[in-house]
């Protein structure tokens, strides 16, 4: 893969992506001696799949390790860390959410790297190689963070805040996309992630990047969660339309990864201080964030132009199918009432949200220049009463 740091349009993603169900018995071809699994704490009080997982993976030697609760941290990984430089494994198998695979992927980076400095690995793609121990396998169980073919590894710091490492060597060496280990997902976390996705896409698509591949991913993306996301939210058991939200995602996260979403994910790293999930302060975000960067007439073109792709009317009619469809999941309360301390809680803390979202490499993506009136807007915006 080439290093390159300037923004040219490519398209870059994991080696090898298999998706269908069923597919979780790809991890028998794995070249593995030793092979660390590491899953969320749902997954492993399964019955159905304690067991099945592990018994995957044709190898010498299998450790099972819990993800540690909530968004990574680093200081609550290091006794999982121990434990990984100890077991020496050649692959590690990250299943769960977005936050387990980002967990994963920092299990990855520190176990190859022990001793490397985070200040270096906080500049975007200061992170040495990777591959020099050992291989990476990403299997999501929601549909939303795009994580399995993002190049980043998101973790809280101290205040709650998200930090980013940012290097392609972060793209997993095989993704697996298997509906049938969603199963039993809860409606709440469906639409959560679901949301996510949809950001990710509409976020993307108006980004100052210039990707016009990303584009149609992007296109095909918020018309396939559109349509689905709602079926999967009421029958989130259903193998099918878990398949093509898990399509839709990954397709999502092409477009994250490639171009970079704008404002509203710039304002969502910065609310995990109020207790918010991240697909969820996404999804109470994305309509103000249209509502915002369209008051820029080539910023609304690009909105109309999304639109039209969708089959609606234009800027202000994506905006109301963002609206419906929040609504349809049952997430269409104001940002206010999601936050722990509610709306007071962003007017007290808007310096802080700002400072971090000006630092945030989103900001540098979205269409109109940020600042903090800008951040200001979309937060109000955010925090009316759906009509």
């Amino acid at each position: 893969m080439l290093r390159l740091r300037l923004p040219l349009p490519r398209f870059i993603s994991a080696g090898e992506v298999f998706a269908g169900n069923g597919c979780l018995g790809a991890l028998r071809a794995l070249d593995a001696a030793r092979a660390v699994v590491l899953c969320s704490r749902s997954l492993l009080r399964d019955p159905r799949l304690a067991e099945k997982i592990p018994a995957a993976i044709q190898t010498h030697e299998v450790l099972v390790l819990e993800a540690p609760a909530g968004e990574p941290d680093l200081a609550k990984l290091q006794p999982a860390l121990a434990r990984v430089a100890a077991f020496r494994p050649d692959w590690i198998v990250a299943i769960g959410g977005g936050s387990v695979l980002d967990t994963g992927k920092l299990l990855w980076i520190f176990y190859e790297h022990p001793d490397a400095d985070l200040a270096r690995l906080l500049r975007p793609f200061g992170l040495p190689p990777l591959r020099g121990k050992a291989r990476f396998v990403a299997v999501p169980t929601t549909a939303g963070t795009g994580s399995e073919v993002s190049s980043t590894a998101i973790f809280s710091d101290e205040t709650g805040g998200k930090l980013a490492i940012v290097a392609h060597d972060l793209l997993p060496d095989v993704v697996i996309l298997d509906p049938g280990l969603t199963v039993g997902v809860p409606p709440p976390v469906v639409a959560a992630a679901g949301l996510d996705a949809l950001a990710h896409a509409l976020e993307g698509y108006v980004s100052k990047f210039s990707n016009p591949l990303a584009d149609t991913f992007a296109e095909t993306a918020a018309r396939i969660l559109f349509r689905v996301l709602p079926g999967t939210w009421a029958q989130p058991d259903d193998p099918g339309l878990r398949l093509e939200a898990m399509h839709a995602a990954m397709m999502a996260g092409w477009v994250q990864n490639l171009k970079v979403p704008g404002i509203g994910h710039a304002i969502t790293h910065q609310l995990g201080r109020f207790g918010v999930a991240h697909g969820r302060a996404c999804g109470a975000l994305l309509g103000a964030a249209i509502a915002v960067n369209g008051e820029d007439p080539a910023t609304r073109a690009k909105y109309d132009r999304l639109a039209a792709a969708l089959g609606l009317t234009d800027c202000a009619g994506l905006q109301a199918a963002v609206a419906d469809l929040r609504a349809k999941v049952g997430e269409d309360r104001p940002l206010g009432a999601y936050l722990a301390g509610g709306t007071r809680a962003w007017r007290t803390g808007l310096e802080t949200i700002t400072q971090g979202a000006l630092r945030d490499a989103c900001a540098r993506a979205n269409p109109r220049t940020v600042d903090a009136a800008l951040i200001a807007a979309v937060l109000a915006a955010a925090d009316e009463t759906p009509r």
